[in-house]
């Protein structure tokens, strides 16, 4: 969900997203063998986006993404079928989730 958002070419609204819940997980059970994979990845957004790679900017951007990603798969017309699913975490269409054509 993450990547669906690093996938934008648009950066997340910056608002403050939660930071308590009753989901506690660390960066490695999160990424899981892929954890280098997705940090360079954020590290390459962040500094496409602004000069800092800072430990709390990274965390920062990495709540946005994992929201605005989340928001991605909640959003009911983006997913209706397995087939969009695919689609939509293929990167078919990177500026707009749920698929080639709304209605």
């Amino acid at each position: 969900m993450t990547t669906l958002s690093l996938h934008q070419s648009n950066s997340p609204t910056p608002i403050n997203p939660p930071a308590d819940s009753n989901v506690e997980l660390t960066w490695q059970v999160f990424a899981g063998e892929a954890q280098e994979q997705y940090l360079a990845l954020l590290k390459e957004r962040c500094q496409r986006a602004g000069p800092s790679t800072s430990q709390d900017v990274l965390s920062y951007q990495f709540r946005l993404h994992l929201h605005r990603g989340i928001s991605y798969l909640a959003t009911p017309h983006a997913i209706k079928s397995i087939a969009d699913l695919v689609r939509l975490v293929g990167g078919d269409e990177p500026d707009r989730p749920g698929g080639a054509e709304q209605t």
